[in-house]
């Protein structure tokens, strides 16, 4: 008989828990629960449900890992297309006389900008890069001895460090109309997308 009482209380504990039991089945079990500790865990068990814990599926793992990979492919897409871009616009900066340098970096500013989504990223391949450039060219120049010798050291950094200001600047300025322009192409597409 005990064992009836316990599998009857156990069915009855959902539907105390909500209220649907009538006066008299309410009472019984609240005594059967007063009497019992069993009981009266199971009550507290069933009011305090455990917490469900999802666990991925075979084809979830495999999509992250896909994913994954594509990510990683991705990424050394990107990288290889910045260093290309890189590469030619260093070789094109006015450093070396030439203004090819106005496309070039243009085009470097639109790659940063459709990979990285982001303008700082702009001004980190393009200013950067060749205000070092600069700098170092200054004083390769100071060492090999071609500046006039009557001029003071520090008024020669001076003219370097402006100088590679100004050069970094102007790479820069192409670079950010570059970015611009990407920025513009990625809202055009999201536009065309969106409708």
């Amino acid at each position: 008989m005990d064992n009836d009482v316990r599998h009857i209380v156990i069915d009855l504990l959902p539907f105390y828990q909500e209220g649907l039991l009538s006066k008299e089945t309410t009472e019984w079990l609240e005594k059967q629960m007063e009497e019992n500790e069993e009981y009266r865990k199971l009550a507290q068990t069933i009011q305090n449900p455990l917490e469900k814990e999802e666990i991925p599926t075979t084809t979830e793992i495999e999509r992250d890992k896909v994913f994954k990979k594509i990510h990683r492919k991705l990424s050394l897409y990107q990288i290889i297309f910045v260093a290309l871009s890189f590469l030619l616009a260093i070789q094109t900066s006015l450093l070396n006389d030439s203004y090819e340098f106005i496309l070039w970096y243009t085009l470097l500013g639109f790659l940063v900008y459709l990979f990285y989504s982001d303008m700082k990223m702009s001004f980190y391949f393009s200013f950067i890069p060749i205000f070092i450039w600069s700098i170092v060219e200054g004083i390769s120049d100071y060492m090999e001895g071609h500046i006039d010798p009557q001029v003071s050291l520090f008024t020669y950094g001076f003219d370097i460090f402006q100088m590679a200001i100004l050069v970094s600047i102007i790479h820069y300025v192409f670079a950010l109309i570059g970015s611009v322009i990407g920025l513009l192409t990625r809202k055009l597409r999201a536009k065309e997308n969106g409708s």
